[in-house]
């Protein structure tokens, strides 16, 4: 009278979810045993690793608000289910063992190995061919009112209402969020207290090569900037080209990456670039143009379905961690497509 389907076959063979479990096992299996280390030989006993990165995979690729939705999710759903690593009988972990094991799970760099291993999976199928990268940053609301943004020095922290005084972050400093800073993209914008995510992006199949998440300073540029050339001296070759728009043209960003024997491209301005005319002028400097906006993607599908336009994690490494792993999500994702173009 009773019948049981294996979990395994409940899923549809073709779903993507199939696809890019295979994917994070086969980069999370290299890996695997620094993690091991990080167990306890007495106790209760431990949920594995794999099963916790797979449930925050699926809050990334199933823009879950939360972690005890997303345990609620599991739950019910036997995909799901399935996707971490749960059988039919197996009691669904509570939400609050997400939260104490994120450091465990993506601190002390454990986030950078991870995005690298799916790199090198993606190199290995040929996917990351390109000599022509892209860099870019984005602002990452940060989890902060206004009314938290006080002086250093603790006057006027009584004031109810800010309006009208000048603030800077060299005189004022969040009390929720320490590291946010406050900053706005440009003239006529919205300030706002914000991190910065940075990535780094193949020009052809879109996928994000690497990534980073800094404290905002200045109008974004200068943190921008220095950011950048670190990527591209930890991340690229002599001889490649990396492509940025128009906020990189600067002295700083042409003569660093240069340094590295990179060749930049950002687009140039209308006054006062940094590249002369042989540089505009030439082929590969209009193709890479034409490639630039392959960032903007990545960007909103981690700003809109990742739901990363504001972050709910205070501090920057927090911050960062997240960041990693949504870029995780997204290449994974597109990794399942049946052709990255």
């Amino acid at each position: 009278m009773f019948g049981t389907t294996p979990l395994v076959e409940v899923l549809p063979w073709d779903h993507p979810l199939r696809k890019i479990r295979a994917d994070f096992d086969l980069a999370f299996a290299r890996m695997s045993d620094a993690f091991e280390t990080n167990y306890g030989t007495t106790g209760n006993v431990s949920i594995p690793t794999a099963v916790l990165l797979r449930a925050f995979l699926l809050k990334a690729l199933y823009s879950i608000k939360s972690e005890r939705a997303l345990c609620e999710q599991i739950e019910m759903n036997v995909g799901f289910r399935w996707f971490v690593g749960l059988d039919w009988d197996d009691s669904v972990f509570d939400h609050s063992t997400l939260s104490t094991n994120r450091s465990r799970l993506f601190g002390s760099g454990a986030a950078e190995a991870l995005l690298g291993e799916v790199v090198r999976l993606a190199a290995s199928r040929r996917l990351l061919s390109s000599d022509r990268l892209v860099v870019d940053g984005t602002l990452i609301k940060a989890w902060a009112s206004h009314k938290s943004f006080k002086p250093k020095d603790g006057s006027d922290s009584d004031k109810p209402n800010f309006k009208g005084t000048k603030r800077s972050n060299k005189t004022h400093a969040s009390e929720t969020d320490p590291d946010a800073r406050l900053l706005r993209k440009g003239p006529g914008k919205e300030s706002m207290l914000c991190h910065l995510g940075h990535i780094l992006v193949d020009s052809v199949s879109g996928l994000v090569r690497a990534c980073r998440v800094t404290r905002a300073c200045g109008l974004g540029g200068d943190a921008e900037i220095v950011t950048a050339i670190e990527l591209a001296g930890g991340h690229m070759r002599p001889s490649q080209t990396l492509v940025a728009d128009r906020g990189y043209d600067a002295a700083a960003f042409v003569d660093g990456v240069r340094a590295l024997g990179i060749r930049a491209h950002p687009r140039a301005k209308k006054t006062n670039s940094a590249l002369d005319g042989r540089t505009t002028g030439s082929k590969s400097y209009e193709e890479g143009l034409k490639r630039r906006y392959i960032v903007e993607p990545v960007f909103g599908w981690i700003k809109g379905p990742g739901r990363m336009c504001q972050t709910k994690l205070r501090g920057t490494e927090k911050v960062g961690w997240e960041f990693h792993l949504y870029c995780i999500a997204y290449n994974l994702r597109r990794m399942a497509k049946p052709a990255v173009a």
